[in-house]
């Protein structure tokens, strides 16, 4: 099961790119795959708490994984929960191989205390 599930995966990323690729196009019946296996299932790509609440009530899946905006929120869970604004991530920091990016983005309090 885990080499189909490889095999697809390696599909949909050659097909649709991978991360931040459209949710309109899919290689496959992500829900088809879905009911077909039987652990916990995480989604991820560009979900924000609406979506991922829509999909976790739905039974799309057990989890989903927030991939950028945990980089540029190091309060994200306290953010969501709040309703609080995210802050943006700069794209170009991304792997750069330093600091920048990664550890200086402004938690929620320190943002507050700013203003």
């Amino acid at each position: 099961m885990i080499i189909v599930f490889k095999d697809l995966l390696n599909n949909h990323r050659k097909r649709i790119g991978a991360t931040g690729g459209p949710r309109d196009i899919a290689p496959f019946d992500y829900a088809s795959l879905r009911k077909r296996f039987s652990r916990a299932y995480m989604a991820n790509n560009g979900y924000d708490l609406a979506l991922a609440n829509k999909q976790l009530d739905a039974g799309a899946a057990d989890l989903i994984a927030f991939g950028k905006p945990f980089i540029s929120n190091p309060d994200l869970v306290e953010r969501l929960k709040q309703g609080a604004p995210l802050n943006e991530w700069d794209k170009n920091t991304f792997y750069g191989g330093g600091a920048k990016g990664y550890t200086d983005y402004p938690t929620l309090g320190a943002k507050q205390a700013a203003e």
